[in-house]
């Protein structure tokens, strides 16, 4: 009540000559929901109507469909590398992406070329249950090759459109199922299916077996030549050179060492060499001894006769002391000492003349050795100088060798490998089905119910795409800039002039409500003349006029009610009475108005009928006879108003609004499009007229979700048609 107590001063103030606002702005308010639930309810028949005939269709699809039978074969794909054909500084063997691997092998399992084994292998094409299953023709005598093609061809995309492949998560299983008429031909195929998927694996297998020893064979003969090629160079190398190889040995890395005779001479050589220096410094070590060496010899000899010496020299000093030097014994004695000595001396020489030859010998041989060393050193380094381009054939030789001994252990491994365990086998055989698989009522109706709510969900957002009319009495302030002064119920069981006459109708309250919000409007109360219209005829105008007057005659105000709408005038059929004479006759000249005034005791009002229908109803309406009459009526009654004719199309309800003091303008919910209110509101605006608000009439079960229900659990609404 508040902000309509301040709607006389803001009835020309900018806020209500906003111009016409966008479709959604004044719905923008509502949470999601609710406008969902708004729009499912306004259009709750063609909701019920889509989904009933989608769920008609699902029945009908389901009883009418061929009932298939599905069989399923399971098989165990493990992720194997495929054969190698690469060494060592050959091709280089790619690691196996999983998931790349069991994405080739789905592709696989669903290629054509699968299919056209299958069909070769089952001998599809002759087979009939196949045939009458999918309704083909079996190949006959005098069809040509090219015809037999076709039919295989159309039974490979046969098969192809009935197959279903479907990994089993988390594992290297996978189904492959069939769905045909025929639960023996269903299990038949999905048989054949994994039985030729992996026979086709062991042939790719093989071929690729195949292919890799050709390729072997291939690189094993070039290197098998390239070897000997290489063995011979070195070896005509080292004859040519005369070098002399005794032996060679293959370390770890496949690098060949040899040992040549020069090399061997030297060793054996420096070892005589080093044996004959030792021996030279041992027999110069031995030149004055008598005892080692050469003189050892002699040794036991020497050392007897200095024994027998030293006998006979003690003998001769023992006699001496007795006898004299002239005695006999004495000289024996003497002249045996003597003996003794100058053998002692020829033994001593001997033995050191044999140290000396010892020496002699030990020397020469070791001047010997050095010299055939120095010869051999020499031979050797030229030997070396001509051993680097025997060392760069010798490379060539082991590179060649490893290559060769690698590339032919690889064929064997290859030979191996193709004789071993398939990574592809059969887990589970195809089971006849004792049931169908499809068609499923519960899921066809499940699919029905959700196709029926896509269908209604996608034709309610394209009718409300569509639908401009005012849901929301509300909208009214943001879409058309009018205060919204009433909203008033729809009647459905009886007329709304009868609904008038109980003041306890829903109705009733609300236009007493408008009558209420009214008397904000002006300094002075409710305005004294007031003009009703709408944009287009049936949005209630006439009962609305009638239900203000009603309703400002109950409280004690002398009220009267002019039907201005001369060329289809409504209230003299909504009340019942005569339209000899009204409206249309005053403003033609006639002058006895009194006469044209019908009492109406029942709504406590007056009420002036349009009269005739007149040739130049504008012209009547546009004359000065006009304000006249409404000049009259104030001063006689406390409240004129006038039901004037719709806007749109017509020049009446302009010519109309200049002379009363406002325009209340009726506007139906759920009907009349934004874009014809907001012409009928322009056109209004242009003549000058004064918009005291809106009337949002016939607001029924579809707006209660924007709070416009009364709360009276009835259902009212303006009748039919005929009377709105």
């Amino acid at each position: 009540m508040n902000d309509l107590a301040a709607t006389r001063d803001s009835l020309s103030s900018p806020y209500a000559q906003m111009p016409y606002a966008s479709y959604d702005e004044g719905r923008d308010g509502l949470p999601v929901l609710e406008r969902t639930f708004a729009a499912v309810l306004g259009h709750r028949n063609w909701v019920l109507g889509i989904i009933a005939g989608c769920l008609i269709l699902g029945l009908l699809a389901t009883f009418l469909a061929t009932p298939q039978y599905t069989s399923t074969a399971r098989i165990e794909i493990l992720p194997d590398a495929p054969v190698a054909t690469s060494i060592q500084g050959e091709r280089d063997r790619a690691p196996v992406n999983e998931a790349a691997f069991y994405n080739t092998q789905y592709s696989l399992l669903q290629s054509r070329s699968l299919a056209e084994r299958v069909v070769r292998a089952g001998n599809l094409t002759a087979d009939q249950a196949f045939n009458t299953a999918f309704k083909l023709t079996s190949p006959e005598a005098g069809m040509t090759s090219q015809q037999r093609r076709n039919i295989s061809k159309r039974a490979a995309e046969i098969l192809l459109q009935h197959l279903q492949i479907s990994p089993v998560r988390s594992s290297s299983l996978v189904d492959v199922s069939f769905a045909t008429p025929s639960p023996q031909l269903s299990a038949k195929l999905a048989d054949l299916w994994v039985t030729q998927f992996v026979q086709a694996s062991i042939d790719r297998r093989f071929a690729a077996t195949s292919d890799a020893r050709k390729y072997l064979e291939a690189r094993l003969t070039t290197l098998r030549q390239n070897l000997e090629v290489s063995e011979r160079a070195l070896i005509n190398y080292a004859t040519n050179k005369g070098i002399v190889t005794i032996s060679s040995e293959t370390d770890a890395n496949g690098q060949t060492k040899t040992r040549t005779l020069v090399g061997s001479d030297i060793e054996a050589v420096s070892k005589a060499l080093a044996e004959a220096r030792q021996l030279r410094i041992a027999a110069e070590a031995e030149l004055a001894n008598t005892q080692t060496g050469a003189a050892q010899v002699n040794a036991p000899a020497v050392g007897a006769m200095r024994q027998k010496r030293a006998e006979a020299a003690a003998e001769l000093a023992r006699m001496r002391t007795i006898f004299g030097d002239d005695y006999p014994g004495i000289v024996s004695l003497r002249a045996q000492v003597d003996n003794l000595d100058r053998s002692i001396a020829a033994e001593t020489a001997r033995s050191t003349q044999g140290n000396r030859e010892a020496y002699n010998a030990a020397v020469k041989r070791e001047r010997d050795l050095e010299a055939e060393l120095d010869r051999l050193t020499v031979d050797y380094n030229a030997q070396q100088r001509e051993s680097i381009q025997m060392a760069i054939l010798q490379r060539d030789v082991d590179s060649n060798r490893q290559l060769y001994d690698g590339l032919l252990q690889r064929y064997k491994e290859i030979g191996a490998a193709g004789v071993g365990t398939n990574n592809i086998a059969v887990v589970d055989r195809a089971k006849i089905a004792d049931k169908p698989s499809s068609p499923s009522l519960g899921l066809n109706l499940m699919l029905a119910l959700l196709a029926g709510g896509a269908l209604a969900a996608g034709l309610i957002l394209i009718l409300e795409k569509i639908d401009s009319s005012v849901r929301d009495p509300q909208e009214v302030i943001g879409r058309f800039g009018l205060p919204l002064l009433g909203a008033i119920p729809e009647v459905l069981d009886q007329t709304v002039a009868e609904a008038l006459l109980d003041k306890k109708s829903a109705i009733y309250e609300a236009y007493f409500s408008l009558m209420t919000n009214l008397t904000f409007l002006t300094e002075h109360g409710a305005p004294r003349s007031i003009m009703l219209t709408s944009s287009r005829p049936k949005e209630g105008k006439s009962n609305s006029a009638l239900g203000v007057a009603t309703v400002l005659a109950a409280k004690g105000k002398s009220v009267i009610l002019v039907d201005a709408d001369i060329r289809n005038p409504s209230l003299n059929r909504y009340l019942d009475l005569s339209n000899k004479s009204g409206l249309s006759h005053y403003l033609s000249g006639n002058d006895d108005l009194n006469s044209m005034i019908v009492e109406l005791p029942k709504y406590g009002l007056s009420i002036i009928t349009a009269g005739q229908l007149p040739p130049n109803a504008a012209e009547l309406l546009g004359s000065e006879r006009l304000p006249m009459l409404i000049k009259s009526l104030l001063a006689s009654y406390d409240h004129v108003l006038i039901d004037s004719p719709p806007l749109l199309g017509l020049a009446d309800a302009p010519l109309i609004a200049r002379h009363v003091e406002g325009v209340l303008f009726t506007i139906e919910a759920n009907a009349t499009k934004s874009r014809a209110i907001a012409t009928a509101l322009t056109r209004l605006r242009m003549a000058g007229a004064k918009l005291f608000g809106a009337i949002v009439t016939k607001v029924g079960a579809r707006n209660q979700v924007y709070g416009y229900g009364y709360g009276y659990g009835y259902g009212y609404s303006y009748g039919d048609g005929s009377k709105t």
